[in-house]
């Protein structure tokens, strides 16, 4: 009978002690699961301050497609929005590939003219080879108030006497100043002179135009006139008729001189020469002297003869030229112009007829081709 009491009391306990572990179990439980629902705070390294997680879990992210910078959570700075129209206002967005690169044109022409030649020469001039230049102005003494179809300059305190000493100092400090930012190659040109300007551009693209350059046609001066013209004996200047050529780098060098040896170095009227002996006694540079210069930069001492011998139009030299002076006629600048024009037409007849030929060999390939896939 004991041993029955033991054995049923043994029973009752394993069966309360695992009722219990249920309970327990149980209780467990649901004290996770209610911990995991509960509000908590979580410290955020960033800022130190409290922060509701299930109030941010509430509250759901909007998305902003907009260009926006978001502000750090759990601090007071705003979002920094970053507006196109707002940038485009602070930022001058170039219109052209040329002014994004700082590109220049290739050249400036300033024509060495007088009010008497403007509907003359200098109109002949505007008419013929001035159009294929990039910008062409010409440099006369109007009378104040006045005005020409041509786009003249008239400088302060600058007449058209001749020879245009006065005038062609002023002249280069006006390119400097208005265009050295716009151009790589000045010109000095007199209105009686004709410069192929297409050739021109080809010619000077070889050379690099911050260099400090000074081409032209050699000058040294008559062997009668040398004691008036004072000249070194290692010094040449271009000649002004056939055109002068100063590269960039040259006239921001040499604009600093040019009133000083208006004043302190002229020694003669010549203004080509006097141009040259400031180049050379500031900048010690010289004009170009090789031969060829004398045939690009073509001097005609003729007078106008050698163009009237028909065999000159067939030289190969002739067609080489890239200035060509003087035509104190503007019927010999037009002619002269229409010999150059019927001669690019040629040019480019001889072109046209090799594309054709290209192209009709290009058309038999593709014609085979298609007879024999």
């Amino acid at each position: 009978m004991r041993a029955r009491c033991r054995t049923l009391g043994r029973d009752i306990l394993l069966v309360v002690l695992g009722f219990v572990s249920c309970l327990v179990l149980i209780h467990s439980f649901y004290a996770v699961k209610n911990s995991d629902c509960a509000p908590q705070k979580v410290v955020r390294e960033s800022s130190h301050e409290s922060v509701d997680v299930s109030k941010e879990n509430k509250e759901p992210l909007k998305e902003d497609l907009s260009p926006t910078v978001k502000a750090t959570i759990g601090t007071t700075q705003e979002p920094v929005r970053l507006s196109t129209a707002s940038i485009s206002k602070k930022v001058k967005r170039p219109k052209y590939v040329k002014d994004e690169f700082h590109l220049r044109d290739p050249i400036f022409v300033g024509v060495v003219t007088a009010v008497d030649f403007l509907d003359s020469r200098a109109m002949a001039v505007n008419n013929t080879w001035a159009k294929n230049a990039p910008k062409v102005e010409y440099f006369a003494a109007l009378e104040p108030g006045k005005t020409h179809s041509l786009p003249v300059i008239s400088l302060p305190g600058v007449d058209d006497t001749y020879p245009p000493q006065k005038k062609v100092y002023r002249m280069l400090r006006y390119m400097h100043d208005n265009y050295i930012d716009k151009y790589n190659w000045f010109m000095r040109a007199d209105d009686d002179a004709y410069v192929r300007i297409p050739r021109l551009i080809e010619f000077l693209s070889q050379f690099d135009p911050s260099a400090e350059l000074y081409i032209g046609s050699p000058g040294f001066g008559r062997e009668n006139d040398l004691e008036r013209i004072k000249l070194f004996q290692h010094e040449h200047y271009c000649m002004g008729g056939p055109g002068v050529i100063f590269s960039r780098g040259l006239l921001i060098k040499l604009v600093p001189h040019l009133e000083e040896c208006l004043k302190n170095v002229v020694v003669s009227w010549n203004e080509d020469l006097e141009v040259g002996r400031c180049i050379s006694r500031r900048l010690n540079i010289q004009c170009t002297w090789a031969h060829e210069m004398r045939n690009l930069f073509y001097m005609d001492y003729t007078k106008g003869a050698v163009f009237k011998n028909p065999a000159i139009y067939r030289d190969k030299t002739f067609a080489s030229l890239l200035t060509i002076h003087p035509f104190k006629s503007t019927d010999m600048m037009y002619r002269i112009h229409q010999f150059f024009l019927e001669l690019e037409l040629k040019k480019l007849d001889k072109e046209r007829k090799q594309i054709s030929k290209d192209l009709e060999n290009v058309q038999r390939v593709t014609e085979r081709k298609k007879a024999f896939p």
